[in-house]
């Protein structure tokens, strides 16, 4: 998901897409754990992903705050 469509949610969708993609996360840990992972870029993908997310929601909170 591009950056710019994170900015365009709002921090209840943003909480959201951070628990699933959170829970995503530890799904492809115990696969790749398991060897049942095929491409194992997706638990970087993911990691980053959810920076993001943290990221524009800090930003949101400070823009607030402002």
């Amino acid at each position: 998901m591009k950056t710019s469509e994170l900015r365009t949610k709002k921090p209840a969708e943003l909480v959201e897409l951070l628990t699933t993609t959170r829970q995503e996360l530890n799904d492809a840990r115990r696969g790749l754990a398991a060897g049942e992972l095929s491409n194992p870029r997706v638990i970087t993908a993911k990691r980053r992903l959810i920076a993001q997310i943290n990221t524009i929601a800090a930003q949101a909170v400070n823009e607030e705050k402002a």
